[in-house]
């Protein structure tokens, strides 16, 4: 029986804190994980994936607050796009589904809303591998 290949999941978060708890826990996972604490690291990696440089992540966690620029305009870059607008999205933050609708009153929506503060990694984990398998 041929080993099952891993999904790929890119993470976009910026809390160090966060990344290294969850490449931890992620490791022992079915996923193969890319983590860019930065949007234009992002943003680089989708338009890869546009130019079919670089093959589709199977969901992208997108936190809405970076260093760089907001996780919705990375969301409006990924929806954009002819090649990527089908990619699973799901934000990963701390702000209310509600807030971040009623800031962005526009059709572009995530797949998923995430809490982090009310998910564990291990949680995380199999909620993912519960979409992706």
């Amino acid at each position: 029986m041929s080993e099952e290949k891993k999904k790929k999941v890119l993470i976009v978060e910026d809390d160090l804190a966060i990344t290294d708890v969850y490449k931890i826990v992620m490791e022992k996972s079915r996923l193969d994980v890319t983590f860019v604490s930065l949007g234009q690291e992002a943003i680089k990696i989708i338009k890869e994936v546009a130019l079919g440089q670089e093959l589709p992540p199977d969901v992208i966690l997108l936190d809405l607050i970076l260093p760089d620029m907001n996780g919705m305009d990375i969301l409006k870059e990924i929806r954009g796009n002819e090649k990527t607008k089908g990619m699973k999205v799901f934000i990963f933050s701390n702000n209310k589904e509600q807030d971040i609708q009623s800031q962005n009153p526009t059709d572009i929506k995530p797949d998923k809303f995430i809490m982090k503060s009310g998910i564990a990694p291990t949680e995380l984990v199999e909620l993912l591998e519960k979409e992706l398998y």
